[in-house]
C-alpha cells in the first residue's frame, strides 16, 4: 500500500518534471495570445478563480489574474504524464464551486493531506504559488526583484531594531 507521503511525493516529482519539459519547450518571447493546449473552456475559469483566491490582487501586484497562472500551469500541464494530468482534471473538476471557505477547510491539513481533496489542494497550491512568483507579476511587482544591481538597503525588509555588531566590517569597500 503506497503512503500519503509517497503519493505527494510522487505527485511533486511529476510536477518538477512537467515544469522542466515546459520550459525546455518555452519560446523566450510570449505571445501575446495564450493558446490552451491542456484546459478546457470549462477548466480555465475554475483555475483562474481558484488562483485569484489563492493570489489576490492587492496593492503591490495584480495577483495571480495579472500573472496569468492559468497559462503557467496550462503549459506545464501539457507537457505532463498522463497521471498528473489525470490528476489535475479530477481535481478542478471537484473544485468547480470551490469558494474560500472551502479551500480554507482543505489548507487545515496541508502538511498532512488525507483525502484526494487535500492532496489536490496542495498540488493547487504549489502550482499558483510557483506561476505566481516565477512571474514577472510576482518577482518584480510583489518582491520588488530589481535585477542584478547593488542595493544599500531592502525596502520590504523590515529590520526594525537591528543593529549592527561592534565588530562589524563590511566585505565590500565605497568605490572612492
Amino acid at each position: 500500500m503506497t503512503s500519503r507521503r509517497d503519493l505527494l511525493g510522487a505527485a511533486a516529482a511529476m510536477w518538477a518534471a512537467a515544469v522542466a519539459e515546459a520550459h525546455e519547450h518555452a519560446s523566450s518571447a510570449q505571445a501575446a495570445s495564450y493558446s490552451f493546449r491542456f484546459l478546457t473552456r470549462k477548466e480555465i475559469p475554475i483555475l483562474q478563480r481558484l488562483a485569484a483566491i489563492l493570489v489576490p490582487a492587492d496593492e503591490r501586484s495584480g495577483g495571480a489574474a495579472a500573472a496569468r497562472v492559468e497559462e503557467y500551469v496550462d503549459t506545464v500541464l501539457h507537457h505532463a504524464k498522463e497521471p498528473l494530468r489525470k490528476t489535475w482534471r479530477a481535481g478542478l473538476k471537484r473544485f468547480a464551486k470551490a469558494d474560500e471557505a472551502a479551500l480554507r477547510r482543505h489548507a487545515v491539513n496541508e502538511f498532512r493531506a488525507r483525502t484526494a481533496d487535500e492532496r489536490f489542494f496542495v498540488l493547487l497550491k504549489d502550482a499558483v504559488v510557483e506561476g505566481f512568483y516565477t512571474s514577472r507579476e510576482g518577482i518584480e511587482k510583489e518582491l520588488g526583484y530589481r535585477g542584478y544591481t547593488f542595493l544599500r538597503e531592502f525596502p520590504l525588509a523590515d529590520m526594525g531594531d537591528v543593529r549592527r555588531a561592534v565588530d562589524y566590517t563590511p566585505l565590500l569597500r565605497e568605490r572612492s
